[in-house]
């Protein structure tokens, strides 16, 4: 509809690395932003409604409440914004990089999600669901993402958090995302949590085919495709070192993989910062 996000340099963001359905049909976008405070991510509108309500909690360190602040950027189009404690006021005109608010752990993260401003562009006259949103356009995202011919391992243990840790490949492409992974021979760019969302995204890729690792192991199916990318069901079980993990996480501009622990399967794993491990499926 003519409206363009754009992002600070230095941000990451997905898609579809989410469980949410908003994101499985390409009609929400998750930005992480380092500072920790949202930014207007278009040229200019006027916010038009703020909201705090209650909120479903889902790790220890989250907030009960969420906040809803709805932005006009169009006659009829709306900016929905979600885990971000606003500053702002209806009726104040926003430019694009002012700040929002500060984003906060939402209760409808799970307890490895990362702080970020979750966004949809809506009808004026449908703004509050969670279906419904207009789809976003990936295609000039999807163009920026670099060409690579290989998967590196093994990968460098980066940063040891509670509930997940960073994997760093030894070389870091301009803009990239953590995963790659084969359909039909090529190797392709990954936005999700696999599997443990159930689902996720081969940027780039139109059509339908089986998604395997570079070894061969097939790791499912492609469900459903539209030009610039498909989605796939994943069947598989994700390993580091022969341990087995949760799920791994990659998202769209972040060169370092996410992997999720398992506390329930192996207890917690000696890793150290530093460490080479390898990445395998099953």
């Amino acid at each position: 509809m003519g409206f363009k996000l754009k992002i600070p340099n230095g941000c990451w963001f997905s898609f579809f690395n989410s469980p949410y359905p908003s994101h499985r049909s390409s009609s929400a976008i998750d930005i992480y932003y380092p500072e920790g405070e949202g930014l207007m991510p278009i040229d200019e509108g006027i916010v038009l409604e703020v909201e705090k309500f209650e909120c479903p909690v889902r790790r220890a360190d989250a907030s009960p409440f969420d906040y809803l602040t709805l932005i006009r950027v169009g006659e009829d189009v709306v900016l929905k914004i979600l885990h971000v404690k606003p500053n702002v006021k209806p009726g104040e005109k926003l430019h694009l990089g002012d700040p929002i608010g500060k984003i906060i752990v939402s209760g409808f993260l799970s307890p490895w999600s990362n702080i970020h401003m979750h966004l949809e562009f809506r009808s004026l006259h449908d703004p509050y669901r969670a279906l419904g949103g207009l789809r976003i356009d990936l295609r000039e995202t999807v163009n920026l993402l670099p060409k690579s011919s290989q998967i590196e391992n093994p990968l460098t243990v980066e940063e040891i958090c509670e509930n997940y840790m960073w994997l760093k490949p030894k070389t870091i492409f301009n803009f990239q995302c953590g995963l790659m992974l084969m359909v039909d021979d090529r190797l392709l760019w990954v936005d999700g949590g696999i599997p443990h969302y159930n689902y996720g995204a081969i940027l780039g890729f139109n059509g339908f085919g089986s998604v395997r690792y570079v070894d061969g192991v097939s790791l499912g199916e492609i469900y459903f495709h539209t030009h610039p990318y498909s989605l796939f069901k994943p069947k598989c079980k994700v390993y580091v070192d022969g341990l087995m993990v949760k799920g791994l996480g990659s998202y769209i501009g972040n060169p370092l993989l996410k992997v999720i622990f398992d506390r329930h399967v192996n207890g917690y794993a000696d890793w150290r910062v530093g460490d080479q491990v390898e990445l395998s499926f099953k």
